[in-house]
Protein backbone atom coordinates (compact mmCIF):
# COMPACT_ATOMS: atom_id res chain seq x y z
CA UNK A 1 0.00 0.00 0.00
CA UNK A 2 1.30 3.65 -0.68
CA UNK A 3 2.50 5.00 2.30
CA UNK A 4 0.88 9.08 2.53
CA UNK A 5 2.57 11.86 4.65
CA UNK A 6 0.94 13.30 7.39
CA UNK A 7 0.00 17.36 8.14
CA UNK A 8 -1.07 17.82 11.91
CA UNK A 9 -2.49 21.31 12.41
CA UNK A 10 -3.13 22.23 15.69
CA UNK A 11 -4.85 25.97 16.40
CA UNK A 12 -3.92 26.37 19.94
CA UNK A 13 -6.92 27.06 22.16
CA UNK A 14 -9.10 26.71 18.88
CA UNK A 15 -11.74 25.44 20.79
CA UNK A 16 -14.95 27.95 21.94
CA UNK A 17 -18.29 28.21 22.96
CA UNK A 18 -21.21 30.55 21.82
CA UNK A 19 -20.46 34.20 21.73
CA UNK A 20 -22.63 36.94 22.02
CA UNK A 21 -21.33 38.91 20.02
CA UNK A 22 -21.62 36.55 17.00
CA UNK A 23 -25.15 35.85 17.61
CA UNK A 24 -24.44 32.96 19.13
CA UNK A 25 -22.13 30.94 17.10
CA UNK A 26 -18.85 29.88 17.88
CA UNK A 27 -15.80 31.65 16.00
CA UNK A 28 -15.44 28.41 14.11
CA UNK A 29 -19.08 28.51 13.17
CA UNK A 30 -18.93 32.14 12.46
CA UNK A 31 -16.20 31.93 9.87
CA UNK A 32 -16.92 31.06 6.17
CA UNK A 33 -13.64 28.13 5.62
CA UNK A 34 -13.55 27.52 2.45
CA UNK A 35 -11.09 25.61 1.75
CA UNK A 36 -11.33 23.52 5.23
CA UNK A 37 -14.65 23.12 3.54
CA UNK A 38 -13.23 21.23 0.70
CA UNK A 39 -11.63 18.92 3.38
CA UNK A 40 -15.18 17.82 4.85
CA UNK A 41 -16.11 15.52 1.03
CA UNK A 42 -13.47 12.63 2.38
CA UNK A 43 -13.09 13.49 6.32
CA UNK A 44 -13.53 11.84 9.24
CA UNK A 45 -15.26 14.47 11.84
CA UNK A 46 -15.97 14.38 15.40
CA UNK A 47 -14.71 15.44 18.66
CA UNK A 48 -11.59 15.04 20.80
CA UNK A 49 -11.10 15.41 24.83
CA UNK A 50 -6.97 16.12 24.62
CA UNK A 51 -6.30 14.36 27.72
CA UNK A 52 -10.00 12.96 29.36
CA UNK A 53 -13.08 13.97 29.26
CA UNK A 54 -13.51 16.63 31.67
CA UNK A 55 -10.12 17.36 32.19
CA UNK A 56 -8.79 21.06 31.89
CA UNK A 57 -5.18 20.42 29.79
CA UNK A 58 -2.62 22.82 29.52
CA UNK A 59 -1.01 23.21 26.26
CA UNK A 60 2.11 21.29 27.21
CA UNK A 61 0.03 17.98 28.89
CA UNK A 62 -2.29 17.97 26.29
CA UNK A 63 0.61 17.94 23.44
CA UNK A 64 2.11 15.33 25.31
CA UNK A 65 -1.05 13.42 24.43
CA UNK A 66 -1.61 14.28 21.13
CA UNK A 67 2.16 13.26 20.07
CA UNK A 68 1.52 9.66 21.73
CA UNK A 69 3.42 10.19 25.23
CA UNK A 70 0.40 9.39 28.14
CA UNK A 71 1.03 13.23 30.49
CA UNK A 72 0.43 11.07 33.62
CA UNK A 73 3.60 9.31 33.06
CA UNK A 74 6.04 12.15 31.57
CA UNK A 75 5.03 14.99 32.70
CA UNK A 76 6.95 16.89 34.86
CA UNK A 77 6.53 20.59 34.51
CA UNK A 78 6.53 23.21 31.95
CA UNK A 79 9.58 24.85 32.83
CA UNK A 80 12.08 22.40 30.83
CA UNK A 81 9.84 22.45 27.81
CA UNK A 82 9.43 26.79 27.54
CA UNK A 83 13.53 26.79 28.40
CA UNK A 84 14.68 24.67 25.56
CA UNK A 85 12.23 26.03 23.16
CA UNK A 86 14.14 29.10 24.13
CA UNK A 87 17.28 27.91 23.04
CA UNK A 88 18.52 25.98 26.81
CA UNK A 89 20.47 22.70 26.19
CA UNK A 90 19.84 21.08 29.73
CA UNK A 91 21.19 18.54 31.41
CA UNK A 92 20.27 15.93 33.79
CA UNK A 93 19.40 17.45 37.17
CA UNK A 94 18.78 20.79 35.87
CA UNK A 95 15.94 22.78 37.35
CA UNK A 96 13.86 24.77 35.14
CA UNK A 97 11.25 27.34 35.52
CA UNK A 98 8.99 29.75 33.24
CA UNK A 99 8.01 33.06 33.90
CA UNK A 100 6.77 36.01 32.97
CA UNK A 101 7.94 39.71 32.95
CA UNK A 102 5.29 41.61 35.21
CA UNK A 103 4.77 44.51 37.29
CA UNK A 104 5.16 45.02 41.09
CA UNK A 105 4.77 48.42 43.44
CA UNK A 106 7.55 48.24 46.22
CA UNK A 107 5.54 46.08 48.67
CA UNK A 108 5.72 43.64 45.69
CA UNK A 109 2.13 43.47 45.09
CA UNK A 110 1.60 42.53 41.21
CA UNK A 111 0.23 45.00 39.41
CA UNK A 112 0.61 43.70 36.13
CA UNK A 113 1.68 39.88 35.43
CA UNK A 114 2.74 40.71 32.09
CA UNK A 115 3.58 44.15 31.95
CA UNK A 116 2.46 44.56 28.28
CA UNK A 117 1.59 40.92 26.30
CA UNK A 118 4.73 42.52 24.07
CA UNK A 119 7.24 43.85 25.87
CA UNK A 120 9.86 45.25 23.00
CA UNK A 121 12.92 45.49 25.41
CA UNK A 122 12.80 41.48 26.04
CA UNK A 123 16.33 40.44 25.02
CA UNK A 124 18.14 43.48 26.80
CA UNK A 125 16.27 42.92 29.92
CA UNK A 126 17.12 38.89 29.98
CA UNK A 127 20.77 40.19 28.85
CA UNK A 128 21.49 42.43 31.42
CA UNK A 129 19.82 39.79 34.37
CA UNK A 130 22.45 37.11 32.69
CA UNK A 131 25.56 40.02 33.07
CA UNK A 132 24.29 40.93 36.48
CA UNK A 133 23.17 37.59 38.22
CA UNK A 134 25.30 34.72 37.31
CA UNK A 135 24.76 32.36 40.27
CA UNK A 136 23.27 32.22 43.80
CA UNK A 137 24.92 30.24 46.24
CA UNK A 138 26.81 28.17 44.23
CA UNK A 139 23.94 27.85 42.11
CA UNK A 140 24.43 28.78 38.57
CA UNK A 141 21.54 30.97 37.05
CA UNK A 142 20.56 31.75 33.12
CA UNK A 143 17.99 33.43 31.91
CA UNK A 144 16.24 33.24 28.09
CA UNK A 145 13.73 35.03 26.38
CA UNK A 146 10.90 33.04 24.65
CA UNK A 147 7.70 34.41 23.14
CA UNK A 148 6.64 37.88 24.08
CA UNK A 149 6.72 38.57 27.60
CA UNK A 150 7.39 34.98 28.66
CA UNK A 151 11.00 33.94 30.05
CA UNK A 152 12.59 30.75 31.08
CA UNK A 153 15.57 30.46 33.90
CA UNK A 154 17.54 27.20 34.47
CA UNK A 155 19.20 26.31 37.83
CA UNK A 156 22.05 24.30 37.55
CA UNK A 157 24.31 22.88 41.13
CA UNK A 158 24.35 20.43 43.25
CA UNK A 159 21.31 19.52 45.69
CA UNK A 160 18.57 20.73 43.25
CA UNK A 161 14.90 19.51 43.09
CA UNK A 162 12.04 20.44 40.73
CA UNK A 163 9.77 20.02 44.12
CA UNK A 164 8.95 23.68 45.24
CA UNK A 165 5.96 25.87 44.70
CA UNK A 166 5.41 28.79 42.30
CA UNK A 167 6.00 32.29 43.17
CA UNK A 168 3.14 33.20 41.16
CA UNK A 169 -0.13 34.21 42.67
CA UNK A 170 -1.52 34.21 39.14
CA UNK A 171 -3.86 37.26 40.24
CA UNK A 172 -3.40 40.86 40.13
CA UNK A 173 -3.62 42.75 43.64
CA UNK A 174 -1.43 39.69 45.28
CA UNK A 175 1.84 39.98 46.79
CA UNK A 176 4.50 37.88 45.07
CA UNK A 177 4.90 34.53 46.98
CA UNK A 178 7.09 32.73 48.51
CA UNK A 179 8.54 29.67 46.80
CA UNK A 180 8.45 26.53 49.13
CA UNK A 181 9.44 22.88 49.54
CA UNK A 182 6.89 20.65 48.58
CA UNK A 183 8.48 17.89 50.46
CA UNK A 184 10.97 17.52 53.61
CA UNK A 185 13.96 16.91 51.73
CA UNK A 186 17.03 19.23 51.89
CA UNK A 187 17.19 19.66 48.31
CA UNK A 188 13.62 21.22 48.29
CA UNK A 189 14.36 23.38 50.92
CA UNK A 190 17.87 24.52 49.79
CA UNK A 191 16.47 24.94 46.23
CA UNK A 192 13.06 26.95 47.62
CA UNK A 193 15.54 29.14 49.27
CA UNK A 194 18.10 29.83 45.81
CA UNK A 195 14.18 30.22 44.20
CA UNK A 196 13.42 33.40 46.98
CA UNK A 197 16.73 34.92 47.05
CA UNK A 198 16.58 34.74 42.94
CA UNK A 199 13.38 36.70 43.03
CA UNK A 200 14.78 39.19 44.60
CA UNK A 201 17.79 39.71 43.24
CA UNK A 202 15.88 40.04 39.63
CA UNK A 203 13.89 42.75 41.29
CA UNK A 204 16.96 44.61 42.50
CA UNK A 205 18.44 44.45 38.62
CA UNK A 206 15.59 45.14 37.26
CA UNK A 207 14.11 47.73 38.94
CA UNK A 208 17.03 49.87 39.05
CA UNK A 209 17.42 49.31 35.26
CA UNK A 210 18.27 51.96 32.65
CA UNK A 211 15.70 50.51 30.41
CA UNK A 212 12.49 50.02 32.79
CA UNK A 213 13.00 54.18 33.70
CA UNK A 214 12.97 54.77 29.96
CA UNK A 215 9.42 52.63 29.62
CA UNK A 216 8.00 54.73 32.57
CA UNK A 217 9.35 57.97 31.28
CA UNK A 218 7.17 56.63 28.12
CA UNK A 219 3.88 55.51 30.17
CA UNK A 220 4.88 52.10 29.77
CA UNK A 221 4.56 49.93 32.93
CA UNK A 222 8.38 48.64 34.69
CA UNK A 223 9.06 44.88 33.34
CA UNK A 224 10.55 44.57 37.07
CA UNK A 225 9.90 41.00 38.79
CA UNK A 226 10.26 37.84 36.86
CA UNK A 227 6.77 36.08 38.54
CA UNK A 228 7.96 31.98 38.58
CA UNK A 229 5.90 28.76 38.11
CA UNK A 230 5.80 25.28 36.66
CA UNK A 231 9.83 23.50 38.10
CA UNK A 232 10.80 20.80 36.31
CA UNK A 233 13.86 18.75 36.70
CA UNK A 234 15.00 17.74 33.04
CA UNK A 235 14.60 14.03 31.99
CA UNK A 236 14.69 12.31 28.59
CA UNK A 237 11.24 12.02 26.59
CA UNK A 238 11.08 9.00 24.55
CA UNK A 239 11.88 10.63 20.42
CA UNK A 240 9.02 10.44 18.46
CA UNK A 241 10.58 8.28 15.85
CA UNK A 242 11.66 5.38 18.01
CA UNK A 243 7.64 4.91 18.34
CA UNK A 244 6.22 6.16 15.55
CA UNK A 245 9.25 5.62 12.71
CA UNK A 246 7.77 8.74 11.36
CA UNK A 247 10.84 11.12 10.56
CA UNK A 248 9.11 14.36 12.30
CA UNK A 249 9.70 17.84 11.91
CA UNK A 250 7.54 21.11 13.00
CA UNK A 251 6.86 24.79 12.90
CA UNK A 252 6.34 26.76 15.80
CA UNK A 253 7.17 30.13 17.10
CA UNK A 254 6.03 29.27 20.68
CA UNK A 255 8.53 28.38 22.82
CA UNK A 256 6.94 25.86 25.21
CA UNK A 257 5.84 23.99 21.71
CA UNK A 258 9.00 24.40 20.13
CA UNK A 259 10.69 22.73 23.59
CA UNK A 260 7.98 19.76 23.41
CA UNK A 261 8.52 18.68 19.99
CA UNK A 262 12.68 19.76 20.20
CA UNK A 263 13.14 17.23 23.20
CA UNK A 264 11.20 14.23 21.49
CA UNK A 265 13.66 14.79 18.58
CA UNK A 266 11.39 17.00 15.88
CA UNK A 267 13.50 19.43 13.79
CA UNK A 268 12.03 22.34 14.54
CA UNK A 269 11.78 25.65 12.28
CA UNK A 270 10.56 29.45 12.73
CA UNK A 271 10.10 31.13 10.03
CA UNK A 272 10.93 34.65 9.97
CA UNK A 273 7.92 36.96 11.13
CA UNK A 274 6.73 34.53 12.77
CA UNK A 275 5.81 35.58 16.62
CA UNK A 276 3.41 33.67 18.23
CA UNK A 277 0.89 36.47 18.34
CA UNK A 278 -1.85 37.40 15.93
CA UNK A 279 0.84 39.67 14.35
CA UNK A 280 2.47 36.33 13.06
CA UNK A 281 3.41 35.24 9.86
CA UNK A 282 0.49 32.91 8.79
CA UNK A 283 1.49 32.24 4.84
CA UNK A 284 5.37 31.97 5.70
CA UNK A 285 4.38 29.11 8.36
CA UNK A 286 2.34 27.67 5.42
CA UNK A 287 4.88 28.00 3.13
CA UNK A 288 7.88 26.30 5.94
CA UNK A 289 5.72 23.63 5.93
CA UNK A 290 5.33 22.68 2.33
CA UNK A 291 9.02 22.49 2.36
CA UNK A 292 9.07 20.41 5.41
CA UNK A 293 6.80 17.94 3.73
CA UNK A 294 9.11 17.32 0.85
CA UNK A 295 11.73 15.93 3.48
CA UNK A 296 9.34 14.38 6.45
CA UNK A 297 6.96 11.53 7.04
CA UNK A 298 5.31 14.32 9.22
CA UNK A 299 5.29 17.50 9.97
CA UNK A 300 3.34 19.56 12.91
CA UNK A 301 2.18 22.82 12.26
CA UNK A 302 1.10 24.94 15.48
CA UNK A 303 -0.76 28.15 15.39
CA UNK A 304 -0.70 30.07 18.67
CA UNK A 305 -2.56 33.21 17.30
CA UNK A 306 -6.21 31.20 18.36
CA UNK A 307 -5.25 31.13 21.69
CA UNK A 308 -3.74 34.57 22.46
CA UNK A 309 -6.69 36.39 21.09
CA UNK A 310 -8.48 33.90 23.65
CA UNK A 311 -7.00 34.67 26.61
CA UNK A 312 -7.45 38.47 25.78
CA UNK A 313 -11.35 38.32 25.08
CA UNK A 314 -10.39 39.58 21.61
CA UNK A 315 -13.45 37.96 19.24
CA UNK A 316 -12.80 39.66 16.32
CA UNK A 317 -8.85 38.57 16.57
CA UNK A 318 -10.06 34.94 17.07
CA UNK A 319 -12.40 35.32 14.36
CA UNK A 320 -9.34 36.83 12.02
CA UNK A 321 -6.63 33.63 13.03
CA UNK A 322 -9.45 31.12 12.03
CA UNK A 323 -9.77 32.75 8.50
CA UNK A 324 -5.49 32.87 8.66
CA UNK A 325 -5.78 28.83 9.19
CA UNK A 326 -8.07 28.47 6.75
CA UNK A 327 -5.90 30.39 3.99
CA UNK A 328 -2.54 28.68 5.49
CA UNK A 329 -4.57 25.04 4.62
CA UNK A 330 -5.53 26.46 1.04
CA UNK A 331 -1.61 27.80 0.98
CA UNK A 332 -0.20 24.48 2.00
CA UNK A 333 -2.95 22.36 -0.55
CA UNK A 334 -2.17 24.89 -3.84
CA UNK A 335 1.34 24.20 -3.35
CA UNK A 336 1.79 20.38 -2.08
CA UNK A 337 -1.51 18.95 -3.15
CA UNK A 338 -3.98 16.76 -1.71
CA UNK A 339 -2.05 13.46 -1.39
CA UNK A 340 -1.41 13.13 2.58
CA UNK A 341 -3.28 12.81 5.35
CA UNK A 342 -4.24 15.66 7.38
CA UNK A 343 -5.57 16.06 10.62
CA UNK A 344 -6.54 19.60 11.99
CA UNK A 345 -7.59 20.30 15.80
CA UNK A 346 -6.76 22.44 18.66
CA UNK A 347 -4.82 21.50 21.87
CA UNK A 348 -7.81 22.18 24.17
CA UNK A 349 -10.71 24.54 24.23
CA UNK A 350 -9.99 28.32 25.16
CA UNK A 351 -13.49 30.16 24.91
CA UNK A 352 -12.89 33.96 24.47
CA UNK A 353 -15.54 35.04 26.90
CA UNK A 354 -14.05 32.93 29.80
CA UNK A 355 -10.12 34.09 28.85
CA UNK A 356 -9.05 30.28 30.40
CA UNK A 357 -8.52 27.19 28.66
CA UNK A 358 -11.87 24.87 30.16
CA UNK A 359 -12.19 21.28 29.57
CA UNK A 360 -14.37 21.01 26.74
CA UNK A 361 -13.31 18.54 23.87
CA UNK A 362 -12.19 20.54 20.49
CA UNK A 363 -13.37 19.82 17.25
CA UNK A 364 -11.04 17.15 15.00
CA UNK A 365 -11.08 16.38 11.63
CA UNK A 366 -9.17 14.14 9.87
CA UNK A 367 -8.58 13.90 5.99
CA UNK A 368 -7.95 11.03 4.07
CA UNK A 369 -6.50 11.07 0.14
CA UNK A 370 -8.47 7.72 -1.07
CA UNK A 371 -12.18 6.55 -0.81
CA UNK A 372 -13.55 6.04 3.03
CA UNK A 373 -16.65 5.85 4.34
CA UNK A 374 -17.02 9.56 5.02
CA UNK A 375 -18.80 11.51 7.98
CA UNK A 376 -21.29 13.65 6.42
CA UNK A 377 -21.26 17.26 8.26
CA UNK A 378 -22.08 20.93 7.05
CA UNK A 379 -18.96 22.16 8.49
CA UNK A 380 -16.39 21.96 10.98
CA UNK A 381 -17.11 24.01 13.89
CA UNK A 382 -18.12 22.77 17.67
CA UNK A 383 -21.48 21.70 16.91
CA UNK A 384 -21.02 20.22 13.70
CA UNK A 385 -18.32 17.84 15.38
CA UNK A 386 -20.83 16.59 17.13
CA UNK A 387 -22.50 14.66 14.50
CA UNK A 388 -19.45 12.93 13.17
CA UNK A 389 -18.20 9.85 14.16
CA UNK A 390 -14.77 10.37 16.11
CA UNK A 391 -14.85 10.76 19.46
CA UNK A 392 -11.31 10.10 20.70
CA UNK A 393 -8.54 11.35 23.19
CA UNK A 394 -5.20 13.11 22.66
CA UNK A 395 -3.74 10.01 22.58
CA UNK A 396 -5.59 7.90 20.24
CA UNK A 397 -4.41 10.63 17.46
CA UNK A 398 -0.77 9.26 16.88
CA UNK A 399 -2.86 5.23 16.03
CA UNK A 400 -5.29 7.27 13.58
CA UNK A 401 -2.10 8.87 11.62
CA UNK A 402 -0.50 5.52 11.73
CA UNK A 403 -3.25 3.94 9.99
CA UNK A 404 -5.04 6.20 7.39
CA UNK A 405 -1.31 7.07 6.56
CA UNK A 406 -0.93 3.32 5.83
CA UNK A 407 2.16 2.95 7.96
CA UNK A 408 0.40 1.42 11.00
CA UNK A 409 2.50 -2.02 12.18
CA UNK A 410 -0.58 -4.83 12.98
CA UNK A 411 -0.86 -4.92 16.96
CA UNK A 412 -0.45 -9.34 17.88
CA UNK A 413 0.24 -12.13 15.30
Amino acid sequence: MKQYKILFFIADGLGDRPVSKLQGKTPLEYVNKSNIRELLKNSLIGLMDPISPGVVPGSDTSHLSIFGLDPHKYYRGRGVFEAIGAGARLKASDVAFRGNFATVNNEFIVVDRRAGRKIEEADDLVKELNEKIGEIDGVKVRFYHGTEHRVAIVLSGKGLTDKVSDTDPHEINKKVLESKPLDNSPESQFTANIVNKLTRKIYEVLNSSEINKIRISKGELPANIILLRGAAEFVDLPQFESYTKLKAAAVSATALIKGICEQIGMKVVTPPGATGGLDTNYLGKADAAVELLKEYDFVFLHLKATDAASHDGNVDGKVYAINKMDEMIGRILDKFGSELVIAISGDHTTPVEVKEHTGDPVPFLLYVPYSIINDVVNDFNEREARRGSLRIRGLDVINLLLNYSNRAEKYGA
